[in-house]
């Protein structure tokens, strides 16, 4: 497909609601059938998102199948195996060609075939367990069953665990060692690779080790303790172990460096994400590189060949990924840029094959924004980077600026069609310029970047973000007086934060908020993630804890505070929105908290989306 250069109409939520995002791509491992997760962009009240598997021959154009998600070619390529929730809404079990296989009690999170197609391997979690943040951090729940009254809270109640299914009859085992949660897994037909942890809490995933699963025996050496956090291990058929390793603020977004169990870190320029095993010398790899993704092999000798990359995403949003076949000589995954709307592409001879047409339709519409990438100095003199998102179609003169801060922190920005659910259309559309800043803490620069804001965050990363809005107000950009800020997750935080430390911003649209490290640290299902972040003890009461929360600085803010959270968050709770907006309303500044009933981290159902950018847009144009 050709780039998008026609907008046609003007861009409302509705619009971009209509894209379709592929994520998790499979191929099969003779290179002939690809199989892809593509989800809505919304859902409606009361149901999940609908993702739903594209699969089809390289030679033709994909079309959708079950609605499902994990597809996993089994090692002859004529089956796949996937997950899917049919008949039981809300826990999702183990599928292969359409028909349900074994008897599993949790929800299934991931899928592998054993090399002889005989079995399979699939790490399931516990009803009632919490989804990571970056997957709503909400609780795993099946339509229609009965609600707990009353609630009882308990520790080392659901875990996540290990089965063993033979293909042939559904045979169903639990493999899983005593005492053990598997949050990730890597399985090549003999011992298990896995990301473990000692209890099964969202927390305890900031303090996992690596083991070597018996499954056999239902055994576990742990051969591995990392500094920070893991994520992808793998196993080769001979035994070879890697995994990739650093610091991170949510489970299943981490970058870092590969090591190899034995000989140690592997290119330590790449920060990686996703690893998979080529052969017995050569890894397939893929990451984050500065606003952008690469993918490539990387030889355990360190040496390392790129196949893609640039400013384009690679894979999900939040993990670039690749799926190669067993030759090497095909790769299909997910692909988009700021001009490329999200499609299923295959990289063969250096050429690139786009797979779907799934956004062929919406794309001219949303194809508003001149994208710019654009770099400044900050306090200190640490260059920064982001991405500019400017009108197409603008008068001369500054614009009015809406700064959008990710999540994470040690997330990132990555160039994209229509990122953060479309806001940089709706903003440019709106006559907004809109600055999405990598500050300190970002991925995409190395571990030492990424690691910048540890125990200062609202330090540098303010400064970071104050110098950006001074980098473009000098060059006549935009007016620095006419400039708001908004985020989600740690951007939520920053919009609360921002505002109680200057008055240089006109509005503040915070999501998704932490507002008070104290309450957050015993209120959160990640009580690790704080103390990591901040390095400080919460229980000190004149301590960073207590410094760094917005909630006590809240009577110096004046900034109109428009507030937006999900009723059902686990990771950010409602009760950190509660304290800031009325920590706001006393100290007499305009506020307003808007709660969306059925959300989590974030919110997806239709109307709620609209909702919410109606709201910003009205409080955008009242005070901006």
């Amino acid at each position: 497909m050709d780039a998008v250069t026609a907008p046609a109409e003007k861009v409302t939520p509705e619009l971009a609601m209509q894209l379709l995002r592929p994520a998790e791509v499979a191929l099969s491992p003779d290179g002939s059938r690809v199989a892809a997760v593509v989800s809505a962009s919304f859902r409606e009240q009361g149901k999940p998102l609908e993702t739903r598997l594209w699969v089809g021959e390289v030679g033709g154009e994909l079309q959708p199948g079950e609605a499902g998600a994990l597809p996993r070619f089994s090692p002859d390529g004529t089956r796949l195996a996937y997950a899917a929730d049919k008949g039981h809404e809300g826990r999702r079990s183990l599928w292969v060609d359409g028909a349900e296989l074994g008897e599993i009690p949790g929800s299934v999170e991931e899928i592998r075939w054993s090399p002889d197609g005989a079995r399979l391997l699939v790490l399931a979690a516990d009803i009632g367990a919490d989804r990571a943040g970056a997957e709503s951090a909400t609780k795993i729940e099946e339509a229609g069953a009965e609600a707990q009254d009353p609630k009882v809270f308990r520790p080392a109640r659901f875990w996540r665990r290990l089965w063993l299914v033979e293909a042939e009859n559904g045979a169903t085992s639990d493999v899983t060692p005593e005492g053990v949660n598997v949050f990730e897994l890597g399985w090549a037909g003999g011992k298990v690779a896995a990301v473990c942890t000692d209890e099964p809490s969202e927390s305890a995933w900031y303090d996992a080790w690596l083991g070597l699963v018996d499954l056999d025996a239902r055994s576990v050496e742990r051969v591995h303790v990392p500094k920070w956090q893991l994520q992808s291990p793998r196993i080769s058929l001979g035994g070879r172990v890697a995994w990739v390793e650093g610091f991170s603020s949510d489970r299943g977004t981490l970058a870092g460096t590969v090591h190899v169990l034995g000989q140690g870190q592997l290119a330590p320029e790449l920060h990686a994400g996703h690893i998979d095993f080529a052969d017995e010398d050569t890894l397939w790899v893929a990451g984050f590189r500065d606003s952008g993704t690469f993918a490539g092999r990387l030889s355990l000798d360190g040496s390392y060949v790129e196949l893609a990359g640039g400013d384009v995403t690679l894979g999900p949003r939040y993990a670039p990924a690749i799926a190669a076949s067993a030759d090497g000589s095909r790769v299909a995954t997910a692909w988009e840029s700021a001009h490329d709307p999200p499609e299923v592409v295959l990289l063969e001879d250096g050429e690139r094959q786009t797979l779907t047409s799934l956004n062929a339709r919406v794309a001219p519409k949303l194809a508003t924004v001149e994208w710019r990438a654009y770099r400044w100095k900050s306090s200190d003199a640490l260059e920064i980077e982001g991405l500019l998102a400017l009108p197409r179609d603008r008068d001369e003169g500054p614009l009015p600026l809406v700064v959008d801060v990710h999540g994470g922190p040690t997330g990132s920005w990555s160039w994209g069609f229509a990122p953060a659910q479309g806001f940089p259309q709706l903003f440019t559309g709106a006559g907004y310029a809109v600055l999405m800043p990598n500050v300190r803490g970002s991925v995409g620069r190395g571990p030492e970047f990424a690691e910048a804001n540890l125990g200062d965050m609202g330090g540098g990363d303010l400064q970071d973000i104050l110098t950006g809005i001074d980098a473009l107000a000098r060059e006549g950009v935009v007016d620095d007086r006419r400039v708001a800020i908004t985020g989600g997750s740690y951007g939520g935080f920053m919009a609360c934060w921002a505002p109680t430390q200057t008055d240089r911003f006109a509005a503040a649209m915070p999501m998704a908020v932490v507002t008070d490290w104290v309450s957050f640290h015993a209120t959160t299902n990640i009580g690790q993630f704080d103390r990591l972040y901040l390095q400080a003890d919460p229980w000190d009461a004149t301590g960073e804890y207590t410094r760094r929360s917005p909630v006590y600085h809240a009577r110096s803010s004046r900034t109109p505070t428009l507030i937006l959270h999900g009723e059902d968050d686990l990771c950010t709770p409602l009760s950190q929105a509660v304290e800031f907006y009325n920590a706001l309303t006393e100290a007499g500044c305009e506020t307003e908290l808007v709660v969306y009933p059925r959300e989590g981290h974030g919110w997806t159902e239709r109307e709620h989306q609209i909702d919410a950018w109606n709201r910003i847009s009205d409080w955008l144009a009242r005070h901006v």
